[in-house]
């Protein structure tokens, strides 16, 4: 062994240094570390002490850490960013830190009792009570309807047209997944028989039972969302309409147009300064759609794509001719 070599633990800095160096990306004192716990010859720990007690210019000393940044290897650099990330996160030593506010026991029961009541009334048939419990303005229906508010009436004579297809149609809630001072999810399995012709399926001489999750969200003691899906199907079977959206169900339910997704590429337009014709049709393109018929086709289960008119929550040909799944037309 030379007389230059260092000892093992020459080539290991202490704990408290190795944590300093963990969270930081660079040294600003000119050099990089080596690997063996110098940096530009000097010992790790006398590098940081030597920061801490010769403080820079903060400007003069970001600048020459980001120019340091640049000139690494892209490996490295990637590393760096990486390390970064994880420490933001809290991602540290395998375990992740999640920040989220304290949940309200009160208001997390008031949450479920409304669940309860919701499944309560549409095993009763309440219609005039389920649309009490949404909101009157802000109420969405995401399976059947998409993004955009709906009118509750739209959502009541939807399930008329289900319970017409099948009227001894009954739901049981199995488990509360979930629930805190917003939402609620629950595991349901509803069980029913097919008297009728429904979303092109013949009636049935036996009761079927499908497990399907609910979920709510809440404000002021109203819902303001309604979704349902059954996860226990193939989960890649219908996944091909609209990929890049960020929720698949309710595109499809607006007939595979998604406002949300317009809504931000108008908001993105604005900031980027675009031609104001061109906002201006944007503009007027989600307004209109935002007006879609607020019936179910019977045939599909899809929102009707034509467009009401201004005041009106149905299109001129299902004000004439009925209301889609509830059996009017």
């Amino acid at each position: 062994m030379s007389a230059t070599s260092h000892t093992e633990n020459d080539q290991q800095p202490d704990e408290s240094a190795l944590q300093e160096l963990q969270g930081r990306w660079f040294e600003s004192a000119g050099g990089l570390t080596n690997g063996a716990g110098t940096t530009n010859g000097r010992p790790v720990s006398d590098v940081a002490t030597a920061e801490r007690e010769e403080p820079k210019d903060l400007g003069l000393a970001l600048r020459e850490n980001l120019s340091l940044i640049t000139r690494l290897p892209t490996p490295a650099r990637e590393q760096l960013f990486d390390q970064f990330l994880a420490t933001v996160s809290g991602q540290i030593n395998g375990t992740i830190t999640v920040s989220q506010s304290p949940v309200s026991q009160d208001l997390r029961q008031q949450n479920i009792d409304i669940f309860y009541k919701y499944i309560e009334y549409e095993n009763s048939r309440n219609y005039e009570g389920m649309e009490n419990l949404f909101h009157p303005t802000e109420f969405r229906s995401k399976t059947y309807f998409g993004n955009d508010p709906i009118s509750p009436k739209a959502h009541t004579r939807m399930l008329l047209g289900l319970f017409r297809s099948f009227p001894d149609w009954f739901m049981v809630i199995n488990e509360i997944v979930s629930a805190d001072n917003e939402a609620v999810v629950g595991l349901i399995t509803g069980r029913g028989t097919q008297y009728e012709e429904f979303a092109g399926r013949p009636p049935k001489d036996h009761q079927i039972a499908i497990p399907t999750l609910h979920a709510i969200k809440v404000r002021d003691g109203l819902i303001v969302e309604h979704r349902h899906i059954n996860p226990f199907e193939d989960i890649f079977a219908n996944q091909i309409m609209a990929p890049l959206t960020e929720d698949i169900m309710a595109v499809r339910a607006q007939q595979g147009f998604d406002s949300s997704m317009a809504q931000r590429a108008y908001e993105a337009a604005v900031a980027a300064g675009a031609d104001p014709q061109k906002l201006t049709e944007l503009k007027t393109l989600i307004d209109v759609k935002r007006r879609q018929c607020q019936v179910l086709l019977k045939g599909t289960l899809r929102r009707c794509a034509m467009i009401a008119p201004p005041g009106e929550i149905y299109c001129e040909h299902h004000q004439e001719h009925g209301y889609g799944i509830d059996g009017l037309e």
